[in-house]
C-alpha cells in the first residue's frame, strides 16, 4: 500500500497512549496516529518555549503527543502533555513530575530516554527521544510467530532493560507489545513509563487510590487485578512481561475476553502451557514463561534480571543462536526506508562532526571518521564517501610542519603524516630499515678502512627511536587524552593539547577470548579500583600509575587513557547517567573527566591527604568522598564545592558509599569502626563495631538492609542496618581482604584479597561459592556488573580481569531433604529430577525451576539408589532391603521386592529398564526381572561390602565395586566374570562407563581416580590423583570426553583423562560432595550432598585451567 512520509511516519512512531492511567501520555501506536483536537485543551501550535511544535502525533484519554523539534540541540522530539482534570489538577500534577523524575532517571539501551521534565505557560511536559519505529503488537500473529529464538532475544532485551529500571526503583505498571519500539537498528525499546513508580518513595501510594486498576488488563498481573497497591513491584512487572513472551511464542493471549471476564481469569486460572498452541516449543522455554506468569509472587521469577540470565543460558545453548540485532528478517517491516533514513542522517552527523574537529586542530580524530566514511561503498551514499576522499587531502595540508602523526585507515592500513605528507607506514619502515643498514654498512667500511693513526672526523648524532610524540597507547590513529589540569567552571580550550613530554608505555593488550577471564593490559602500575557503567559497556580503572583508563567492557579494548593526578588514583567512580567520572588520588585532589572525550570537567580541591574513595549518587548531582585527613566529604557537583564535613573517624578514611537512596553513608576505615551517616543532617546514625583490623572497603546491600566490610583482618563482614548487629563473618581467605562487593540482586558478595583469589560467597547462606584464580599478584578490588553476570578484579599485576559469573556458580539450590542426598537421577524427557536420600524418602523436582514435587515415602531405612525407568512416570528406588516401584504422576508404589536379607549399598538398572543389579553390605551381587520382580542371577562375591554397581550403556556388562579394593565385571547376559581388576590398595567407592562402553572409571578412599579399558582390563595412563579426599561418584560428561567426581570435602571436579591440565574445579557444597551426574539434554551438572541440598550447575561447555 502507498503511504505518505507524513502518515507512514507518524504510524512508525509506534507509542502506545495509556488511556486513562498516567498523566505521563507515551507516543501513539499504530491506532493513534490520527491527529485530532483535545476535548478541554487547546492543541499546540507553532513555539512552546524552545520546542517547535511540527504536528500531533496521537491523542488518549490522559494526554496528547507531538512531534516537535528542540531548537537548541536540533533535534526531533516527542513532547507530551499532559491532559488535566481541573478538579484534580494540584494532585496529578504531583503525580506527574514524581512520575516524570523516576523516568528521567534510566538510562538503558532498551528504554526510551526522557530528555526533559517542565512547565512552561502553566502546561506540564515532558520530552522523551522521538523513535521512528513500529509497535512489537504489529509482528503479533497467531499464524505467522516469530521465530523462538528472535522472541527470546527480544524478551532478553526488555527484562535487561527492565531490570535496569527496577534497579533504581522503577516499576513500569503497564507493560504491553504496543508499549515496546522496534527501532530501525530492530532493538526492541520500552516506551511509556507512564505508569511508572519509584516503589521505595513512600508517596508512591498516596499518589494513587486504594484499589485502583492500573495497567492493561490482559497484562496486568493478579496483584494489580485485585488492585492491591502493596504488593506491586518489579515482580508484577515480570509478569506483564511473561504474559508478552506467552503471546510472542503463541500468537495470542493466555486470557481473553471482556475486561471483568479477562481479570477474574488473570486472578483465578491457570494459562494453557504455550507448547498446547505452539507444536514443538522448547520445554524449558516453557517453563521460563510459566514461571515468569506464577500468580503467587514467591512463586514467580524473582527478578527481571534472572528472567535474563535464564533465557540468554536458553539462547546459547541453542545450535543457531538468536541474531544479535533484536528482530531480524521480518517481511511485515519495510526496513530499508527507515534504516536509510537513520544512516544517511548518521552519515551527515559525523561528517558535520569532522569538519569541526579540524577546525579545532583535532586532525587524528577526524582523520578516523574522514576514514570510516570514505570506506562506504552504498551508492545511496556516495556523496558522503566522496567528501570524504576529498577531506582526506585538507586534513593532510592542515597538519603542523614537523608534527609526526599516525593513523589506520578503514580497511587497516597504517599511515604516518610527516609534515603535511601521508606515507604508508610500511613504506616508512621499508625506507628506514634501509637507511639504517646502509649507514651501517658505510660506518664499518670506513673503520674497517681508516689509517690507525688517522683520527676519526665523523660526527654521529646518536637519536633514540620513539613513538611518535602525539600517539599513545589508548588511541592508535595517534589522538590523545592528555589534558592538563582544569579549573572548575572554565571551558577547555579548543586546539588540541601540546603533545606529552613523557615516555608512553607499550600499547595495551587484550587477551585472546577464551573460556577463561578477559585480561585488560595497560596500566604499568598497580591497579586500585575499576568499576563499570550502568549500562555495563564500559569499565573504569584507577592505578598506581596516575591514570584513569577507560575500557570497553565487551571486547577488553581500551578507548581512552586520562591523565592529569601526580600521584596513584586510589579510587574511580562513574554517574548513573554514564556523563562523568570521578577519581581521587594520592595527590589530595579529585578529578573530574568526560567519559565520551576522556577531556578533565574539573577539579574538587578541600581534602588534605590521599582522596581514598569517590561515590555518586543516584541522580548524579552529588559525591561523597573518604581521606586520609579522616573525614568524609560532601560534593555539590552542578556549584563544584563542598556541602558538608563529616569528622568522626580517629584515622584514615578508606570507603564512603551511599546508599540506594542517598540518605544514608557508609564510611569504614583504619580506625576498624564501620560508622553510619544521615547525609542530610550529618549526624552519625550508629557506629558497626567488629573489625580487629583496618577496614579497606564496604557497601550497603542493594536493598539497604544490610551492609558488608572487609579488612585486614582477613575476614568479610556482613551487618543488619536495622539492630546494628553482626549476621555473619565470612572466612576463607588467608590475608587481608582489600575488596568487597554485592551482586546488584543482593544475593552473592564477592572479595578480593591480598591472597590473590576472588572469592564468590552467598550472601544469605554464608557459605563460599567460588574461587577464580589467575592473577599473579594481589588483589586491589572487585566489582560486579550492574546484570550481574560479570565480574571484574583489580590487581597489582597491573591487570583488570573480567570473569564470567554464570560459567563458575551454581545456578540453583534444591532444599527439601533433611538429612544427607546420596543419589540424583534425571527423567527420560528431561524435565524431572528424583533425589533419594538418608531421610529415608525420594523426592521429586521440577528440573527447569527446581521447585519440590512430590515427596515418596516408604522406606524403612538409608535410599541408596534410584532410577528412572523407559518412562518418566515409572521410577525404582532401593533402601533398606527392598527394591521398590513409583508412579512418579500419583506418587503411589506400585511393587516392593524383597532383594537381599542384609542391607541394600548399591543399584542401578540397565539402559532397557528389563533388569535391576544389587549390591549389599556382605559383598553379594544380584540381578532381578522388574516386572516379576523374581532373581535372575547371583554374580561372584566380593570380599567386603560393594559400595557401587553400574551397567554398561550397550548392556552388555555389569560392574561392581567394593571396599576390597577390586572391580568386577561380568557378562550381563550369563553372569560369567570378564575381569577382575585393581588399581591400589585403596578401597573403591565408585565407578563409571564411558558412553562408549569401552571404558570404565573408579573412584577411591584415598582420591585417586582410575580409567581401565573394558576389553583387555588395561589401565590407562595420564590419569592424575584428584586428590587425598574420598571420591564418592563419578560421572561421565555426555559426549564421553570429560569425567568429573565428587568429593568427601565438598569439591567437584572435573577433567579430561590423560590431561592435567585440563581441570575444573567447583566448589558450593559446605558438606562432602556425594553424587553428581549431567542432565542429558542441558548439559547441567547436578550434585548432592551430606548438607542436605542438590546443587544444579550451569552447563561446563569447554575446559578452563585452573
Amino acid at each position: 500500500m502507498d503511504e505518505t512520509r507524513d502518515s507512514r511516519q507518524t504510524r512508525l512512531t509506534g507509542h502506545d497512549l495509556p488511556g486513562d492511567n498516567s498523566p505521563l501520555a507515551s507516543q501513539p501506536g499504530a491506532e493513534g496516529g490520527v491527529s485530532r483536537p483535545l476535548a478541554n485543551v487547546a492543541s499546540l501550535t507553532g513555539s512552546f518555549g524552545k520546542y517547535l511544535v511540527e504536528r500531533c502525533l496521537g491523542e488518549g484519554a490522559m494526554g496528547t503527543v507531538y512531534l516537535a523539534t528542540d531548537s537548541d540541540l536540533q533535534r526531533p522530539v516527542a513532547l507530551k502533555i499532559p491532559k488535566f482534570e481541573a478538579a484534580a489538577t494540584e494532585e496529578i500534577r504531583e503525580r506527574f513530575f514524581v512520575e516524570a523524575r523516576a523516568a528521567a532517571a534510566l538510562r538503558h539501551t532498551n528504554l526510551c530516554p526522557v530528555y526533559e521534565v517542565g512547565e512552561i505557560d502553566g502546561r506540564c511536559f515532558l520530552a522523551m527521544a522521538y523513535i521512528d519505529g513500529r509497535p512489537l503488537s504489529d509482528f503479533v500473529s497467531p499464524d505467522h510467530p516469530l521465530p523462538v529464538d528472535q522472541v527470546a532475544t527480544i524478551i532478553t532485551r526488555l527484562a535487561d532493560g527492565l531490570a535496569h529500571a527496577h534497579s533504581r526503583d522503577v516499576v513500569h505498571r503497564d507493560l504491553k507489545p504496543s508499549n515496546v519500539i522496534i527501532d530501525p537498528q530492530r532493538e526492541p525499546i520500552l516506551t511509556d513509563f507512564g505508569l511508572a513508580r519509584q516503589s521505595g518513595t513512600p508517596d508512591a501510594a498516596r499518589l494513587t487510590g486504594t484499589g485502583t486498576i492500573l495497567g492493561s488488563p490482559a497484562y496486568m498481573s493478579p496483584e494489580q487485578a485485585r488492585g492491591r497497591l502493596h504488593e506491586i513491584g518489579p515482580r508484577s512487572d515480570v509478569y506483564s512481561l511473561g504474559v508478552m513472551f506467552y503471546e510472542l511464542l503463541t500468537g495470542r493471549l493466555p486470557f481473553e475476553g471482556g475486561i471483568a471476564e479477562v481479570l477474574a481469569q488473570v486472578i483465578n486460572d491457570e494459562p494453557d502451557p504455550p507448547s498446547a498452541i505452539r507444536q514443538g516449543l522448547d520445554p524449558q522455554l516453557e517453563t521460563i514463561c510459566l514461571d515468569m506468569m506464577a500468580k503467587p509472587l514467591d512463586r514467580r521469577t524473582a527478578s527481571a534480571a534472572e528472567v535474563a540470565v535464564e533465557i540468554n543460558a536458553w539462547l546459547a545453548r541453542q545450535s543457531d543462536t538468536a541474531t544479535s540485532s533484536g528482530i531480524a528478517n521480518l517481511d511485515a517491516f519495510d526496513s530499508s526506508k527507515a534504516v536509510g533514513d537513520a544512516r544517511r542522517e548518521q552519515l551527515e552527523n559525523d561528517r558535520h562532526l569532522a569538519d569541526a574537529l579540524i577546525g579545532q586542530g583535532r586532525l587524528s580524530m577526524a582523520a578516523r571518521i574522514v576514514d570510516a566514511m570514505s570506506g562506504v561503498d552504498d551508492p545511496r551514499y556516495r556523496e558522503f564517501s566522496e567528501w570524504a576522499r576529498s577531506r582526506k587531502l585538507d586534513i593532510q595540508k592542515s597538519r603542523r610542519p614537523g608534527l609526526v602523526v599516525s593513523y589506520t585507515a578503514a580497511d587497516g592500513t597504517r599511515f604516518i603524516d610527516i609534515s603535511g605528507r601521508l606515507f604508508r607506514a610500511r613504506t616508512i619502515w621499508i625506507a628506514t630499515a634501509i637507511v639504517m643498514v646502509t649507514c651501517l654498512v658505510t660506518l664499518e667500511w670506513y673503520f674497517n678502512h681508516s689509517p690507525p693513526n688517522d683520527p676519526v672526523q665523523l660526527a654521529v648524532s646518536q637519536t633514540t627511536p620513539t613513538a611518535p610524540d602525539n600517539e599513545t597507547p589508548d588511541d592508535p590513529t595517534g589522538e590523545t587524552s592528555n589534558p592538563g589540569e582544569s579549573e572548575p567552571g572554565l571551558p577547555l580550550p579548543l586546539t588540541a593539547q601540546p603533545p606529552p613530554t613523557t615516555p608512553q608505555p607499550t600499547p595495551p593488550a587484550v587477551s585472546p577470548r577464551t573460556d577463561g577471564p578477559m585480561v585488560l593490559s595497560g596500566h604499568s602500575e598497580e591497579v586500585r579500583q575499576v568499576v563499570f557503567s550502568s549500562d555495563s559497556r564500559l569499565l573504569i580503572s584507577g592505578s598506581e600509575d596516575s591514570s584513569v583508563r577507560i575500557w570497553d567492557a565487551t571486547s577488553g579494548r581500551m578507548l581512552l587513557n586520562c591523565t592529569g593526578h601526580d600521584d596513584t588514583v586510589e579510587s574511580v567512580a562513574i554517574n548513573p547517567a554514564g556523563s562523568m567520572i570521578a577519581s581521587g588520588g594520592a595527590d589530595d585532589l579529585i578529578r573530574l573527566w568526560n567519559p565520551v572525550t576522556g577531556k578533565p570537567l574539573g577539579i574538587l580541591r578541600g581534602h588534605e591527604d590521599t582522596v581514598t574513595h569517590v561515590d555518586f549518587t543516584s541522580d548524579g548531582k552529588t559525591l561523597v568522598s573518604a581521606s586520609d585527613d579522616n573525614t568524609v566529604r560532601l560534593w555539590d557537583l552542578q556549584a563544584r564545592k563542598e556541602t558538608r564535613l563529616f569528622n568522626g573517624h580517629s584515622d584514615s578514611v578508606n570507603v564512603a558509599e551511599f546508599n540506594h537512596d542517598a540518605t544514608r553513608i557508609l564510611s569504614a576505615g583504619a580506625d576498624t569502626d564501620v560508622v553510619l551517616w544521615n547525609t542530610t543532617t550529618g549526624k552519625q546514625l550508629s557506629v558497626l563495631e567488629g573489625h580487629t583490623e583496618e577496614i579497606w572497603s564496604g557497601m550497603f546491600s542493594p536493598d539497604g538492609r544490610q551492609a558488608v566490610t572487609s579488612g585486614d583482618d582477613h575476614t568479610i563482614r556482613i551487618w543488619d542496618l536495622a539492630t546494628s548487629k553482626e549476621v555473619a563473618s565470612l572466612e576463607g581467605h588467608t590475608d587481608e581482604v582489600n575488596g568487597v562487593c554485592f551482586s546488584p540482586n543482593g544475593r552473592l558478595i564477592a572479595s578480593a584479597g591480598v591472597d590473590g583469589l576472588v572469592k564468590i560467597w552467598d550472601a544469605v547462606a554464608h557459605t563460599e561459592l567460588a574461587t577464580f584464580k589467575g592473577h599473579t599478584d594481589y588483589l586491589w578490588d572487585v566489582a560486579f556488573s550492574p546484570d550481574g553476570t560479570r565480574l571484574a578484579s583489580a590487581s597489582a599485576d597491573a591487570t583488570v580481569r573480567v570473569w564470567n559469573v554464570p560459567q563458575h556458580l551454581l545456578a540453583k539450590i534444591l532444599r527439601g531433604h533433611s538429612e544427607p542426598v546420596g543419589k540424583v537421577a534425571v527423567s527420560p524427557d528431561g524435565r524431572e529430577l528424583a533425589s533419594c536420600s538418608m531421610d529415608q524418602t525420594v523426592r521429586l523436582w521440577d528440573a527447569t525451576s527446581g521447585r519440590p514435587g512430590r515427596v515418596l515415602a516408604g522406606h524403612s531405612h538409608w535410599v541408596w539408589g534410584i532410577a528412572f525407568g523407559n518412562s518418566s512416570d515409572t521410577l525404582f528406588s532401593a533402601g533398606d532391603n527392598t527394591l521398590r516401584q513409583w508412579n512418579t504422576r500419583t506418587g503411589k508404589e506400585e511393587q516392593k521386592v524383597e532383594v537381599t536379607d542384609g542391607q541394600v549399598r548399591a543399584f542401578a538398572l540397565d539402559p532397557k529398564s528389563q533388569f535391576a543389579v544389587i549390591g549389599d553390605n556382605a559383598g553379594r551381587l544380584t540381578t532381578w526381572t522388574l516386572d516379576t520382580g523374581r532373581k535372575l542371577l547371583s554374580l561372584s562375591r566380593h570380599a567386603d561390602e560393594i559400595s557401587d554397581v553400574a551397567v554398561s550403556p550397550d548392556g552388555r556388562w555389569i560392574a561392581s565395586c567394593g571396599l576390597d579394593g577390586t572391580l568386577a565385571i561380568h557378562s550381563s547376559s550369563d553372569g560369567k566374570l570378564h575381569r577382575n581388576l585393581s588399581g591400589s590398595k585403596a578401597k573403591l567407592q565408585c565407578l563409571s562407563f564411558r558412553p562408549d562402553s569401552q571404558h570404565i572409571a573408579a573412584g577411591s578412599h584415598a582420591g585417586d581416580v582410575f580409567v581401565w579399558m573394558v576389553a583387555d582390563g588395561t589401565l590407562q595412563p595420564g590419569v592424575a590423583d584428584a586428590g587425598t579426599d574420598v571420591i564418592f561418584r563419578l560421572a561421565w560428561t555426555p559426549d564421553g570426553k570429560r569425567l568429573a567426581s565428587a568429593h568427601g570435602d565438598g569439591r567437584l571436579v572435573v577433567r579430561q583423562p590423560g590431561d592435567p591440565d585440563d581441570l575444573i574445579t567447583l566448589e558450593g557444597h559446605r558438606e562432602g560432595a556425594l553424587s553428581v551426574c549431567f542432565h542429558p539434554r542441558t548439559g547441567e551438572m547436578i550434585s548432592s550432598s551430606f548438607d542436605h541440598t542438590i546443587r544444579m550447575w550451569p552447563f561446563l561447555n569447554a575446559s578452563r585451567s585452573r
